[in-house]
């Protein structure tokens, strides 16, 4: 997948990332973490993680399922991108609870809990629906919030 805006492309990212953009600069803390999370769900059930990259910071650490660590913008990108190019592409995820806490102005301790479906084990086997939890750092960045660090977990999975 490469990085090279299309027309396209960047109209898709416009619709994805609408209702984020839209909350960002007049809504509370609880309802911008509340979008970036909707935004996040729209991004990954549209499997083109290009406009991932507009909801974390550059800084951002973001550790996954399988406990794989990503450190910056195009990092996180790129491995998503990866994973939605085989074992994700036909998944669709649902935001199932948002919980947010403000920590102090600017920062936010966010919980995602997700359901997955659709997804394939690494050898293409297909993956029984499955559900999660997000614990995100998020912060206010130019007057949106972004994640900051993401760390993801899977409820109750037998390994």
């Amino acid at each position: 997948m490469t990085h090279e805006p299309t027309t396209s492309r960047l109209l898709l990212a416009a619709l994805l990332l609408l209702p984020w953009l839209s909350h960002a600069q007049e809504a509370t803390p609880e309802a911008a973490n509340r979008a970036l999370a909707s935004a996040f769900e729209a991004v990954w059930n549209a499997h083109d993680m290009v406009p991932l990259g507009e909801l974390v910071t550059g800084d951002a650490d973001w550790v996954n399922v399988d406990g794989y660590r990503g450190r910056g913008r195009k990092a996180i990108v790129d491995g998503h991108a990866r994973v939605h190019a085989g074992k994700f592409k036909d998944s669709v995820l649902s935001v199932q609870a948002i919980d947010v806490a403000v920590v102090r102005p600017g920062v936010a301790v966010v919980h995602v809990q997700w359901g997955l479906r659709g997804d394939h084990n690494d050898d293409g086997t297909p993956r029984p629906p499955r559900e999660g939890l997000f614990t995100w750092l998020t912060v206010e960045e130019g007057g949106r919030w972004r994640i900051r660090a993401s760390h993801n977990s899977n409820k109750g999975v037998a390994r």
